[in-house]
């Protein structure tokens, strides 16, 4: 019975989640059936907090677990790793369904703004790939501002060196990971998502967005058991890449 029961949840890892975006996807994920949330959060205590603002929405059946994750640091991001996956087994369960990576950087030099959304995001998703099950996925949250074609648009869009090179480079990752799945044959999907220009404290709150509408194609995304790979999407459907 603990099995058959076990075999129902759908077990997600969101980076960057104490506030903004990540917040408002593990909300919402977290209030969604059958669902165990791992809540990662460069402080601790930041995602506790953070889990109890919302903990009165968290759907009976399911479970949100912060954890401690900085992706820019290895020692972090192997102690999250083991402790998912020792989480895991202690469940019963055989894998995670999905990981978001989330946790991003809009300012700061090209080394600062690399390190989280370029270098720190793979050495991540390297390290908890053993861990996704076949025909699980890789949501990637990108953004429009990593578009090549949109800057070839005119009236030009805001010059943002750093942040939308950055994300041109987790675009490109995003096909190559999705090319070398497939070639796997491990069923696993590999997504880029532009949430929208969301208000939150990485934009000065400034967005035309509210995170908590911005974050649903996130979770619709991660819910998921089937769809497209080696895709850049938005709530409206594909962006150019």
């Amino acid at each position: 019975m603990a099995s058959e029961q076990n075999s129902q949840i759908h077990s997600v890892l969101v980076s960057g989640t104490n506030q903004g975006l990540g917040y408002h996807t593990v909300h919402q994920l977290g209030a969604t059936p059958n669902t165990l949330v791992f809540m990662g959060a460069r402080k601790l205590a930041a995602a506790e907090e953070a889990r109890a603002k919302f903990a009165a929405d968290i759907h009976p059946s399911s479970t949100v677990v912060p954890i401690q994750l900085d992706i820019t640091d290895a020692t972090s991001i192997k102690n999250a790793r083991d402790f998912v996956e020792k989480y895991l087994k202690e469940k019963g369960l055989t894998g995670l369904d999905a990981l978001v990576n989330n946790a991003a950087i809009a300012t700061g030099t090209f080394q600062d703004v690399y390190a989280v959304n370029v270098f720190g995001t793979t050495d991540f998703t390297q390290a908890i790939r053993p861990l996704i099950k076949k025909n699980g996925a890789i949501v990637n949250v990108s953004s429009t501002m990593g578009s090549l074609h949109y800057h070839t648009q005119r009236p030009a869009p805001t010059i943002a060196y750093e942040y939308s090179s950055s994300k041109s480079a987790l675009n490109s990752l995003t096909l190559q990971w999705a090319i070398e799945e497939e070639q796997k044959g491990s069923g696993i999907r590999v997504v880029c998502i532009c949430p929208g220009y969301n208000a939150t404290k990485m934009n000065g709150f400034a967005g035309t967005m509210d995170p908590s509408d911005g974050c649903k194609i996130i979770v619709q995304t991660a819910l998921a058991k089937e769809g497209r790979s080696g895709v850049f999407i938005n709530k409206d459907g594909d962006v150019k890449w």
